[in-house]
């Protein structure tokens, strides 16, 4: 009997000893750069029941998945396309079974750089539609916060707050309404300022034909971001389909008379006319904001197409015009170039804020029709 038991206790030692090996195999392997056989060799501890409490081992098994996706041999690389989340897991691992700190000072900055590459990689892979890969390495990211010892994930722009946010695109983008108001609804609660949360769910909500949630989404979005154009014209777009420009206009002109010299609400209220056709009070209203801010590039803009689409009416007419009533082509082409003039000078002022492309497109396409050659090339 004691034999026997001898024998089982010198093989339970024999597999112990095997198994701590393949430890040191792992980085032997990771020594000498043979990646697919330290892989192996961590892959079988890790599983192990005799090695895979060892803070060393996880140690190793990060340091071999950071390699391998670091590594600038495509055969390297190809060996795990998961080598960021599993670099990051071993990390994880590692610091959580490290008691005593002994690797703490040195696994801290690979946690980082393998959090730094694995953010990048969720990013590219919700613009590929892999939702579920990106979804289960934000997950990943989100363990990692805790071991953020000299914040070093914060300084690379991976906090809690900026992980809700990517969670909620990954599941605005896959589609997930049920998660996607999750997220939205607590990045709304810590007040965070992006105003794609409110645009997308005002989208959502108007797919789902919950008007009444859209424009809650609306109210809550503007209480922050009050001249975010998305949810001003968004808005004034459901008031137009409800045929309710009345009640808007009221709503803002109350507004205004409370607080007259704000610039905001002027713009506002000018875009609604605008996109009501009444040009004179869009005009109007327009350059009341601008009196206030002449910087003002959204309304600058905003100004400057009201203008252009005049010109371009102006000419319009002029073509309906018989050929023989050149008088009246005269005083038309002389309204026409005026409104271009106009033009110009907003989309100018608009440009010097917000060197965008559409106004330097506008800007080129207005100096054309208006012959001037010279100052179109400025904007090619």
């Amino acid at each position: 009997m004691k034999s026997i038991l001898s024998i089982i206790l010198s093989c339970v030692i024999l597999f112990a000893t095997a198994q701590n090996n393949q430890v040191q195999n792992a980085n032997n392997y990771l020594r000498s750069e043979e990646f697919d056989k330290a892989k192996a060799s961590a892959d079988a501890a890790s599983v192990n029941e005799t090695t895979r409490s060892s803070a060393k081992l996880w140690m190793y098994r990060g340091q071999i998945y950071q390699r391998i996706y670091e590594s600038k041999k495509e055969e390297v690389k190809k060996l795990d396309p998961d080598a960021q989340e599993k670099a990051v897991e071993s990390f994880i691992t590692c610091l959580k079974l490290d008691k005593d700190n002994i690797y703490k000072d040195q696994m801290k900055g690979n946690l980082v750089q393998t959090c730094a590459s694995l953010d990048y990689k969720v990013k590219f892979l919700i613009d590929q539609k892999e939702f579920e890969r990106a979804i289960k390495g934000l997950d990943l990211l989100e363990q990692a916060l805790p071991y953020d010892f000299d914040q070093g994930l914060k300084r690379n722009n991976i906090t809690k707050e900026n992980l809700m946010l990517t969670h909620f695109k990954a599941y605005a983008r896959a589609g997930n309404k049920e998660k996607t108001k999750e997220y939205a609804d607590k990045l709304i609660d810590i007040k965070f300022k992006d105003p794609s949360i409110y645009t997308d769910m005002v989208k959502i909500s108007l797919l789902d034909k919950d008007t009444t949630k859209a424009l809650s989404y609306l109210e809550k979005g503007k209480l922050i971001f009050d001249d975010n154009m998305d949810l001003i014209n968004t808005e004034i777009n459901i008031y137009l389909a409800q045929k309710k420009t009345d009640l808007l206009k009221t709503k803002l002109n109350d507004a205004i008379a409370v607080a007259p010299d704000n610039e905001i609400l002027h713009g506002i209220l000018g875009n609604l006319y605008d996109k009501t056709n009444d040009k004179e009070n869009a005009e109007k209203e327009y350059l009341k904001a601008l009196e206030i801010k002449p910087e003002y590039d959204v309304v600058n803009y905003n100004l400057g197409v009201l203008y252009f689409n005049t010109g371009n009416e102006w000419g319009e007419k002029i073509n309906a015009l018989p050929l023989n009533d050149t008088k009246k082509a005269k005083e038309y082409e002389d309204k026409k170039n005026d409104s271009y003039k106009k033009a110009t000078v907003n989309f100018e002022k608009a440009y010097a804020v917000s060197p965008d492309k559409a106004t330097k497109q506008r800007l080129r396409l207005l100096y054309l029709k208006l012959g001037e050659t010279e100052k179109a090339d400025k904007y090619k």
